[in-house]
């Protein structure tokens, strides 16, 4: 359909193939612009039964009949409801505006405990009310400034009061302490040879031909060792290389599991651990080297091979 103004005749139905006028709900003739095959037709805003559109008619089941230029368009088409509204908890706040520092987008009370406040492009967003523990988010174009901030106890969101903040940089600074569900510290660090290979809990050593790369341990009491594969680790270092290929988490402190060989004899908690000769496996340090021991068993293996945690004292 080329683009212009076309006379368009609208009429909706109770049923997707009646033709009495009973069941004719509404019928309106219009002259639209059409634009790359779509148009938009408003219906009038007069809600009385003269002019057919009772609301209580529209709370049906209806199907839209269109005709253009005297052609019609067939099969009619159900009509599907566009929320006009969403609805929010009582005393929530949705508001939008340039003048403040900050418009509270939800705020659960009249005090504005709770406000989730969005600032402007260069200014940061302040809390709102006294005593106010919110969350400020702001766009800015300076990326040395704070684009979250959370803060507890005062006027606005000011240093007195920042307990968290993220600036443009991806900085992270909070008062307290992190608390997660994973128990090490690792960094994404490159395997030597094919990713798949490599388990978690394999021990692993410095690459003799790579730089920055581990590799599986395969010799006892090796002072190239770098760590174990987490896991789960607690924090990760080297995010970024994480969705790159042939990239491992590799465990440097906390505690991890590991697998472990009883070859060099049982292992006890409280056992000096180190490589054995048997590819990613730790074994009992009977004569710990410089450079060579993993960490301290934290559970027991009598014989054979398994995986049990260990804490990591690299040395």
């Amino acid at each position: 359909m080329p683009n212009g103004n076309y006379t368009v005749l609208v009429k909706f139905w109770k049923d997707p193939t009646a033709t009495t006028a009973g069941d004719l709900i509404y019928s309106d003739t219009q002259t639209v612009a059409v634009t790359n095959g779509m148009l938009n037709i408003a219906i009038p805003n007069l809600v009385s039964e003269a002019n057919n559109i009772d609301p209580s008619k529209f709370a049906q089941p209806l199907w839209a009949e269109i005709t253009v230029n005297g052609e019609k368009l067939s099969p009619r088409q159900k009509l599907l409801g566009t929320p006009y509204a969403f609805s929010l908890v009582g005393g929530a706040a949705v508001l939008v505006g340039n003048d403040a520092q900050a418009a509270p987008l939800i705020a659960n009370n009249a005090a504005g405990q709770g406000a989730f406040n969005v600032g402007n492009r260069t200014t940061n967003s302040a809390a709102g009310s006294p005593g106010t523990r919110g969350l400020t988010v702001t766009i800015l174009d300076n990326t040395d400034s704070d684009i979250i901030r959370g803060c507890a106890g005062g006027l606005d969101c000011s240093s007195a009061y920042l307990r968290f903040r993220v600036n443009g940089n991806g900085n992270v600074t909070a008062d307290g302490s992190f608390t997660g569900s994973g128990a090490d510290y690792a960094e994404w660090i490159r395997v030597e040879g094919d990713v798949s290979t490599f388990e978690p809990g394999d021990v692993l050593v410095i690459s003799a031909t790579q730089d920055r790369t581990v590799a599986k341990s395969l010799h006892a009491n090796d002072s190239s060792l770098a760590g174990v594969y987490s896991t789960a680790p607690g924090f990760v270092g080297g995010g970024s290389m994480e969705t790159q290929p042939g990239y491992i988490p590799v465990a440097m402190m906390g505690i991890v599991p590991v697998k472990v060989t009883t070859a060099n004899g049982p292992i006890h908690r409280g056992d000096l651990l180190t490589t054995s000769d048997i590819p990613g496996y730790a074994m009992l340090a009977t004569n710990p080297q410089f450079g060579a021991v993993i960490g301290k068993a934290m559970g027991e293996i009598i014989s054979g091979e398994g995986v049990i945690e260990v804490m990591l004292l690299l040395k």
